[in-house]
């Protein structure tokens, strides 16, 4: 018998499942130092889009 406050689902209730692919994760350990890190190289793995958080320069209209 369940207790008060813990329901019981039905069996073919089912959680939704995440339909977005994996963010991939940082490989390696922290490595101590002031070293710049190497730049992104385009192509190679990351979200599909891209977000700019303001116009790029070359649609912005002049003062």
């Amino acid at each position: 018998m369940a207790k008060q406050g813990m329901a019981r689902p039905d069996v073919t209730h089912t959680q939704p499942r995440n339909t977005e692919p994996p963010v991939p994760q940082i490989q390696g350990k922290a490595k101590p130092g002031k070293a710049k890190a190497n730049p992104i190289v385009a192509g190679t793995s990351g979200p599909g889009l891209k977000v700019y958080h303001q116009k790029p320069i070359t649609d912005q209209e002049e003062l």
